[in-house]
């Protein structure tokens, strides 16, 4: 996705609070997250980070994980 594409895309999304990206992963405070990640995106052109984490987030809102957990012991 283009930076235009990303911005476009979370303007229009309905965020939930936390979102299992994926097997090890839960992002917490998915709507600070995603907030943040876009001013940082905005600020710098030849920032990949965040357009990876919003990618991710997309990503997830589309095809929620539906596994296991990584096991606690």
């Amino acid at each position: 996705m283009s930076d235009e594409e990303l911005v476009a895309y979370f303007e229009h999304a309905i965020l939930p609070d936390t979102l299992r990206l994926d097997r090890a992963t839960t992002q917490y405070r998915v709507k600070q997250a995603v907030k943040t990640n876009l001013e940082a995106m905005m600020a710098d052109p030849k920032d990949h980070r965040s357009r990876y984490r919003l990618a991710r987030i997309a990503a997830a809102i589309e095809h929620p994980f539906a596994g296991q957990e990584i096991p606690r012991f």
